[in-house]
């Protein structure tokens, strides 16, 4: 899998022995990670700008496994992260609030993608309705972890998510469930 200009970032995590084995498998789908990218309108300013810096988030990359025909959906989706310090709460700690910042932009690409892709009948927009981030360990600068988002349930325009935070042991650092909501569109409220 060569790099591509959509995907800068991949020759970074290729250098990290442990992101190089998680991209390895021949069924990984590497996608853009569209919130990295600057948008006139400000959306994503957060991610696209605030935390693009060599000092904060200076790589980023997305993957999932390749679907199995007549699957409705991307099930899980994998973001490498690499954190720099200006991300701390405490000396070589990630502050919590960025940790669940980090978790709900990871699963809001799952369903960006699965939009994307006209998958899960995803027509709207979603958005987060709640999100419980259980903090087992901290999440240390300067590094990188692997923040894993899939779906638990979908009833409806109601998309149960649970996600975890790894560190390069493995190891889980917190973990999350989450409550998005399809907004609501003319055609949903047509089909009510």
């Amino acid at each position: 899998m060569a790099e591509t200009s959509q995907e800068p970032d991949l020759a970074h995590f290729k250098n990290i022995p442990w992101c190089a084995q998680l991209l390895s498998s021949p069924n990984i789908v590497i996608t853009p990670t569209n919130s990295r990218e600057y948008k006139s309108s400000t959306e994503d300013a957060l991610f696209a700008e605030t935390f693009k810096t060599d000092d904060t988030i200076s790589a980023c990359l997305s993957f999932y496994s390749r679907p199995v025909p007549g699957i409705p959906r991307i099930e899980e989706i994998h973001t490498l992260l690499t954190l720099g310090y200006r991300l701390n709460g405490y000396p070589a700690r990630a502050h919590g609030g960025v940790v669940a910042t980090l978790i709900d932009e990871v699963m809001g690409i799952l369903l960006s993608v699965n939009k994307k892709l006209g998958l899960a009948a995803m027509q709207a927009d979603t958005v987060t309705a709640y999100l419980n981030v259980t903090y087992l360990k901290p999440v240390e600068t300067p590094g990188t972890v692997l923040v894993s988002a899939r779906f638990k349930e979908v009833k409806g325009r109601k998309h149960f998510l649970e996600a975890t935070v790894k560190g390069e042991s493995g190891e889980v650092l917190s973990k999350a469930e989450a409550l998005w909501i399809g907004l609501e569109t003319s055609k949903s409220k047509e089909k009510l």
